[in-house]
């Protein structure tokens, strides 16, 4: 059986504001559980006058109505950072105070929106560092979706193993394969993306801002149907972590690499 795992997250208002809700809408209306991350601070743009007078507009804040009505339809939902376009540009620049701080704060805000404490956290850029996970493991989330690699493991870095179970995404961001397609070619690429995923659990990442250019919502809602007509099984991260044996995954070291033709090295599971 094809289990498929939709990994959405938002790193801008547009994708928060305009795609989450369009987002909620087809998976609701087709039964589908995802796992939404939410950036919850600005989404700014990392440059140092963002940094210095605050400037980028506030995601959740601006409808934080959104988020309670993602968790409320019973979707799984996460954080993705503070600040993620920060974190994308300047993860290795960044001093582990304000790593720490960041992640704290994106975790009370969660809280005080919703009322719950997130389960889940997806590094932006799908980057990490050693004082990421480090974090990670100290604020306590049951799973994490930082990586690109080809099954759930422990993430290993500098001799250290982390005890923050990791659930990789093995296939590109959609953003990335839809990128200026238009819509006939959008329907042949998702075509192609059914038809490329096999047996057993597919983490298939996407940024929410895919659901407001209509020429790629169109055939991205058509993907989800034909997925459940013919039998695809669709699951949150959080169900995944609950229902894996964590006592028998192994740990892995986690490296810098390039994937999946993305901009700049980004972090992948290790099999050597």
């Amino acid at each position: 059986m094809k289990i498929i795992a939709l990994k959405i997250y938002t790193d801008t208002l547009k994708a928060y504001r305009d795609g989450v809700p369009r987002l909620l809408d087809a998976l609701n209306g087709l039964a589908i559980e995802g796992s939404f991350f939410f950036g919850m601070g600005s989404e700014g743009t990392g440059s140092a006058i963002s940094r210095i007078f605050g400037q980028g507009k506030e995601i959740v804040a601006s409808a934080p109505g959104i988020l309670r009505d993602a968790a409320r339809r019973g979707q799984d939902c996460g954080v993705y950072g503070w600040n993620p376009q920060e974190w994308c540009q300047r993860l290795q620049k960044l001093k582990d105070t304000t790593i720490e701080a960041d992640i704290k704060r994106a975790i009370e805000y969660f809280a005080r929106r919703t009322g719950a404490r997130p389960d889940g956290f997806a590094a932006p850029g799908f980057r990490v560092s050693y004082f990421s996970l480090r974090v990670v493991d100290d604020v306590h989330f049951k799973y994490c979706s930082d990586t690109f690699g080809l099954y759930p493991f422990f993430p290993r870095m500098s001799w250290k193993t982390f005890d923050t179970l990791q659930i990789p995404s093995n296939l590109p961001p959609l953003e990335a394969v839809l990128a200026k397609a238009r819509e006939s070619e959008a329907r042949r690429l998702l075509e192609g993306l059914w038809d490329s995923i096999g047996e057993g659990l597919s983490v298939v990442p996407l940024n929410a801002v895919i659901a407001t250019f209509p020429h790629i919502y169109g055939p991205f809602c058509e993907f989800l149907l034909r997925s459940v007509q013919e039998g695809a099984k669709f699951i949150s991260l959080n169900t995944v972590a609950e229902r894996l044996d964590q006592s028998a995954l192994p740990s892995c070291e986690v490296v810098s690499s390039r994937a999946f033709g993305m901009a700049g090295e980004v972090s992948v599971q290790s099999f050597e």
